[in-house]
């Protein structure tokens, strides 16, 4: 690609910061419109015309310090239960990283809702290379087609007060049927044999 050239360029500035339009980034890209931090030049905001998808008709905030957003202190009782801070990701993903850092989110609830319109969408997934731990008062875990608790090493159910298992038929095998096998056999000792 040819270098890009905007004879229609306007700057107004000072030393303390400056606005342009028309800007050229370094990467040949174009900004209809920059605010740029005159004594740190990497803390800007870019309106960007050109460039990839993710980037054309894009807002870019980049800011060597902490990037602040508070709202919602303004509503009245009434308006409380209205969104203070809404982020709407029309098509595509959004993405959140802190590869250094750590993601806390706080709140007096919390809601993860996945709506896929089938069979295919609609999935919650939690990756965790080392532990994934859940301490509540009660925990409530529900399949309507499935629920599977799987373990390369231990698995380990304790009712310091009660243990209720029920099944409307209950399938137990123990790793001694992978070599004598129990009377009659049965599905789940045949998917279990090593």
């Amino acid at each position: 690609m040819s270098e890009r050239k905007n004879y229609h360029q306007v700057r107004y500035g000072t030393a303390e910061g400056e606005i342009k339009f028309g800007h050229i980034h370094n990467d040949n890209e174009q900004s209809a419109v920059l605010l740029r931090n005159g004594r740190t030049w990497r803390h800007y905001i870019s309106m960007d015309q050109t460039g990839k998808p993710h980037r054309k008709h894009g807002t870019i905030c980049v800011s060597p310090g902490a990037f602040q957003v508070a709202a919602g202190d303004g509503y009245t009782d009434k308006e409380k239960g209205q969104p203070a801070i809404f982020m709407n990701a029309m098509k595509g993903d959004m993405v959140l990283r802190c590869p250094e850092g750590t993601l806390r989110i706080e709140a007096k609830n919390i809601e993860m809702i996945a709506k896929g319109p089938d069979g295919e969408n609609g999935s919650v997934t939690i990756n965790a290379n080392e532990k994934f731990i859940v301490n509540a008062a009660s925990i409530d875990i529900s399949g309507k087609v499935s629920c599977k608790i799987f373990s390369e090493k231990t698995v380990e159910m304790i009712g310091r007060g009660i243990c209720n298992i029920y099944g409307g038929l209950v399938d137990m095998a123990d790793g001694a049927t992978s070599v004598i096998g129990s009377k009659g056999g049965s599905t789940n000792e045949d998917q279990n044999k090593l």
